[in-house]
């Protein structure tokens, strides 16, 4: 099934396409008199609107596949965000309650502010800016997976903290490199 835009581009290129071949076929013979010549020149204007009006249909499909990204983009950025703010909302309970020491508060709050960007930050409509929210996203939620496998009381503890405050430290640096793209 074809979006509007999509068929609005069609249109236009079978158009550019026709209008090609007329002006092809009209210059394979060459015009015997004044009104083929002007046929020709006419013919050869509709084809440069034509060639113009399937640029800017081109542009349209190409907004409109971004218009489509984006979407899709701010719905899923906002589930992958409740994982790095639930862990760390409810590890940072978990440190009010004093179960865990104050120590992990230097990688709770980053974890919860970086969770709340990825979800609630505004997103712009650029293929780059929505490749970097989605690999933050990403990210974000391995940091939150990495927390939960470091708060559990085992032997591999200490690996996952190291890989916690690593995939924290990565998401954050995922969203500032998203902030400075044009």
């Amino acid at each position: 099934m074809t979006t509007p835009a999509q068929h609005d581009r069609d249109l236009a290129e079978g158009r550019v396409a026709r209008l090609k071949q007329d002006l092809r076929a009209g210059i394979a013979a060459p015009p015997g008199d004044v009104e083929a010549m002007d046929e020709l020149v006419t013919t050869a204007h509709r084809l440069l609107d034509a060639e113009v009006a399937f640029d800017e249909a081109g542009r349209r499909l190409a907004t409109a596949e971004l218009e489509s990204r984006h979407a899709a983009t701010q719905r899923a950025v906002v589930w992958f965000a409740a994982a790095p703010v639930l862990v760390a909302l409810v590890a940072g309970a978990l440190v009010l309650f004093e179960v865990l020491s104050p120590g992990w508060l230097p990688v709770l709050v980053p974890l919860f502010g970086a969770g709340l960007w990825i979800g609630f930050g505004p997103v712009r409509r650029a293929g780059a800016v929505l490749r970097e929210r989605m690999r933050a996203a990403w990210a974000g939620s391995l940091a939150a997976v990495l927390l939960v496998g470091a708060l559990l009381p085992w032997s591999a503890a200490v690996v996952f903290t190291i890989l916690t405050a690593l995939g924290v430290a990565g998401t954050i640096a995922l969203l500032w490199r998203e902030s400075r793209i044009p």
